[in-house]
Parts: C-alpha cells; structure tokens; sequence
C-alpha cells in the first residue's frame, strides 16, 4: 500500500514526493473559470441591485401653476439722442446737446464721460442705442468726435439719425 504524498522538507523545494521519495508526475495546471464567472455575475447583479442613485443637484421638485398668467411686455429701449449743433463759422463753434437730460456735456471729453456715467443708471447700459444727430452744417470733424467719445465710452450701439 503506497503511502499518501507528503512534502519533502529535507530539501526544502516543496516538492510532492511519495514516502519512497520519488516525484509524482503532475499533469499541466488548469485553471477552471467557470466558479469565477459565476461569482463575477453574482457580484454583478448583487451590486446593481443593491445600489442607489443620487438625485441630480440642481432639480428641485415644484408645483407651478397650471395657467399661463399674464404676459410679459418688454420695456422700449429709448436711444440716448446726441445732438451736434454748429452755432457759428470758427472750428470751435460747435454745441452738443443731449436729448432728455438736463446737463450737457460741453466738449467731447466730457461726452465720453457722460456716456460712461449715463451706462450705470438703471435701464442703460452699453448696448443701449446712442443716435448722433448733427446738423447739415456742423464739420464732419465734430461728428467724428462724438463718434469716437461714444466708443471711448464703452457703447456699442452707435448710429447716425437726425
């Protein structure tokens, strides 16, 4: 009666040998995957039904009315009117004017910082539309000007009109 398979301690391999001290032959190593897929796929589906969601932030649940209440009416943007006057034959003759305000800029210095100081009231801003309205006579130098303080202001809406 052959003796079950003990480890050879004496030369400290850890080989398999029988009591007579011979090695037992092995066949090729298998690994059997099957049990691993299986508790992979148990995993699997114990995680994803153990799992919970997160609401997304930003989502609140609200109770809105079901009518259309009354409609919005958007507010008319009235443009800021700059007037260029030529009140005599000189390259200085020139008067600025704005429309709906009481202090007017006199040189185009002061227009641009006018413009600057009109743009922080509530219900302008620098898209709000500014008109240079000069008179037939006036020098294209003074229309120029103002041009470029309504630049210098920031704005960005800037035409000709009358």
């Amino acid at each position: 009666m052959e003796q079950l398979p003990h480890r050879n301690r004496s030369t400290g391999h850890g080989r398999w040998t029988t009591a007579s001290g011979r090695r037992r032959a092995r066949g090729p190593l298998t690994l059997n995957l099957a049990p691993m897929i299986d508790v992979t796929f148990l995993l699997l589906i114990f995680f994803s039904v153990t799992t919970t969601f997160k609401r997304a932030e930003g989502f609140l649940s609200a109770h809105l009315p079901k009518d259309q209440g009354r409609p919005t009416v958007a507010l008319p943007v009235s443009p800021i009117v700059v007037r260029v006057d030529q009140f005599g034959k000189g390259p200085g003759d020139y008067r600025l004017r704005v429309d709906n305000f009481l202090n007017a800029p006199a040189t185009f210095d002061e227009l641009a910082a006018f413009l600057e100081n009109v743009q922080g009231n509530p219900g302008f801003s620098a898209a709000t539309p500014v008109v240079i309205a000069a008179d037939p006579d006036v020098a294209w130098d003074h229309v120029v000007n103002s041009w470029n303080a309504a630049v210098r202001a920031g704005c960005k809406n800037i035409s000709f009109g009358r």
